[in-house]
């Protein structure tokens, strides 16, 4: 009877060492057990499970490094102010701009372009107003759309146009009126802006003054 008995508990023994091993052998589920003779293959946890890692991200161009491309490509000498720090992100990626280009990536950025003496200033557009924008009376295609220009406007009681038009300009833009000398004679509105705005600003004006 305890040979019976012993005998019972070594053939429970051994199916458990047998079950065991098989389930060490068996592959995981949805993953093929190895070709007989195969190397084994090692895989990192959860490796398979991972999903595909996403592109590099796009982390722009100093604009440091901007100006100096358009330098080159240009020919143009930048003196920039220190104050001028950005990192541009474009779609595409930025290349070399062109110098139009240029402008509507410091417009972007709160900066504007002055040529003086020879060298293109660069300075917050902040102090636009305070540079030597050329003065520009007549409409010239060949000047970029973000260039800073100025404009004088004849116009009958310019004064009131002052209010009506300044929350349309950007606040780095300057508007003022002189008063007529002479009563019903002409007041004067002097701009200071981006080319495309006083060329906006200038369709404004006629349509309100017809």
């Amino acid at each position: 009877m305890h040979r019976l008995r012993l005998s019972a508990a070594g053939l429970a023994a051994a199916l458990l060492i047998v079950t065991s091993a098989m389930a060490q052998e068996r592959p995981p589920p949805g993953r093929a057990a190895p070709a007989e003779g195969a190397p084994p293959v090692t895989l990192a946890p959860d490796l398979d499970r991972r999903p595909p890692p996403p592109p590099p991200a796009n982390r722009g161009v100093d604009i440091e490094e901007v100006l100096a491309r358009v330098s080159a490509s240009t020919g143009k000498k930048f003196l920039v102010d220190p104050r001028v720090r950005a990192t541009v992100f474009g779609v595409p990626d930025i290349g070399t701009p062109t110098y139009p280009e240029l402008l509507a990536i410091l417009r972007i950025h709160g900066f504007a372009a002055m040529e003086v003496a020879g060298r293109v200033n660069i300075v917050p557009d902040a102090n636009a107003r305070f540079l030597p924008a050329r003065l520009v009376q007549r409409d010239d295609s060949s000047i970029p759309d973000d260039e800073y220009v100025m404009r004088v406007l004849n116009v009958k009681h310019a004064e009131v146009f002052v209010p009506v038009l300044r929350p349309l300009m950007p606040q780095s833009a300057h508007l003022a009126a002189m008063v007529a000398a002479e009563e019903g004679g002409d007041g004067k509105l002097i701009l200071v802006d981006t080319y495309a705005n006083i060329r906006k600003m200038t369709e404004l004006i006629n349509a309100l003054t017809r």
